[in-house]
This record gives structure tokens, sequence and C-alpha cells, in this order.
């Protein structure tokens, strides 16, 4: 019989989350689909909004719910200093904080340009980070040469901060080949949605228990948990070379393509 770690060398499952109130989830959750870009900002400014209206209470209330996610950070400015690295791109980059903190560890001539699909997060981080260059991107929707054409920047390196499970496998190819495409030279892909060998075991108990419990909210679907080896298909597919694999807090697994 196969082994519960054979079955899960490859595998993939739909992602739901209540990590948001669950009224307003219900409110926007109109069946199975992900989060539009409109459901996201209203949801994010109905929840959260009051920590947005200033620079100071942005941050504190930022780091006060991700301050583990600063290990990720100082990985990445120890990476563009090392390789010389001053034009940034981060995909998903949600409230922008940690590309505002990244600036500032870059040389004076360097860019950080900040993308996301809700345009609550980038009105906002227009308004309290001058220091970079936020734009609305919809990775459902929007090509990354039409951003770089408006722009009229060439990026060193592409990073995504835990986002890059949001996408299917289609639109994860799209946008990963197309970074090679349009000139960035690595990409870092701190991936929120890795299965880990001893994660398997809990997901099958799990969809178990939600079969029995289906008349319970599981949440609003938004995104994509996947193995070692479905990721490892997936740089590929988008041509791709993995050049390092690592585990950096809070991220079980770092990845690291050109």
């Amino acid at each position: 019989m196969e082994s519960l770690i054979d079955m899960g060398k490859d595998m993939k499952i739909k992602l739901y989350t209540k990590s948001h109130d669950e009224a307003l989830l219900k409110e926007v959750d109109h069946g199975s689909g992900q989060f539009m870009a409109s459901e996201h900002a209203y949801v994010i400014e109905k929840e959260f909004g009051k920590y947005f209206e200033t620079r100071e209470s942005l941050i504190r209330w930022y780091l006060a719910q991700n301050s583990s996610k600063l290990s990720a950070l100082a990985f990445l400015i120890k990476y563009c200093n090392d390789n010389g690295y001053k034009n940034v791109l981060s995909l998903g980059a949600g409230a922008c904080v940690l590309e505002y903190l990244l600036r500032y560890a870059l040389p004076d001539d360097g860019k950080v340009v900040a993308i996301d699909f809700n345009s609550f997060f980038i009105k906002k981080a227009k308004l309290h980070f001058p220091s970079i260059i936020p734009a609305k991107f919809d990775f459902f929707k929007d090509d990354l040469s039409d951003l770089q054409k408006k722009l009229k920047l060439d990026f060193d390196l592409a990073v995504f901060f835990g986002s890059a499970y949001v996408m299917d496998d289609s639109d994860f190819i799209r946008h990963f080949s197309k970074l090679k495409e349009i000139g960035v030279k690595r990409i870092i892909d701190f991936h929120a949605g890795y299965i880990s060998r001893r994660k398997i075991p809990v997901i099958i108990l799990s969809k178990v228990l939600n079969k029995i419990r289906s008349h319970r909210y599981r949440g609003k679907f938004h995104g994509y948990g996947r193995s070692r080896g479905e990721l490892r298909k997936l740089y590929k597919q988008a041509g791709l070379d993995l050049i390092q694999e690592a585990s950096i807090a809070p991220y079980e697994y770092v990845s690291i393509c050109e």
C-alpha cells in the first residue's frame, strides 16, 4: 500500500481562510471562487482600515502581526547587498511595510516596486511610503510586460513574500516565466503554501473531518498548498533553473530561481 509520504510527494490542495472576520468573509463569499480584488479591498478596509490612518500606526500594527517575517526581510537585504542588486520588484506586497523597510537597506539610487491587487493597500502605500513605487497589479488579469513598460524599469530581483501560493498552475507558470522574459536576474519565492511531509497526515485527517462537518463554514478559498515536488515542477515548466532551496522563518520553504 502506498504510504502517506509517497502520496504527498506531488500533493496540491485548495486552501481556505477564516483569518478575517467571518461575517465579512461570508458577505463576499459567493461560491468557490477566490478573492476578487474589490472583495479583498473591501474586507481589509472594513476590518483593518483604522490601522492605516498614519504611517506609524500602519507599521506598528503590521509588525505586531508579522514580526516573524523580519527574518525573511533580513535574508533578502543581505542577498541584495551580496549580489549588488538595486532594483527589486515585490509581487503581492500587501500592506507594503516590508518593501518600505527594504528600501532603506538599498543604495540611494535603488528602486523598490511593490505591486498588489488590493486597491486599498496601494492607495495607502502611495500615501504613507513615498520612498517606494506602489502599483496595482492583479495576478489573475494583468501582464508583467505591461507593468515594466509603464514603469520603464529593469529589475534585478523579484520577490514573493508569501504571495505566490494564491495562483493556480497556469498563472504561476505565466508570471514566473514572464519574470525571466523581462530580464529579472533572480526570483526569491518565500512560499506560504508549502506542504511539508509532516503536514501530510494532518491534511488527510482534515479532509475526512471536513466531510463530517460539511455544514460548517470552511472559509474563503484563497490559494493552493503544494508539496516540494509540485513547486519544482512549476518552476521547471516556467523555464527557470532552481538554484537554491532553504528554510527561513517563518517560511518552511524558500526557493531561489534564475
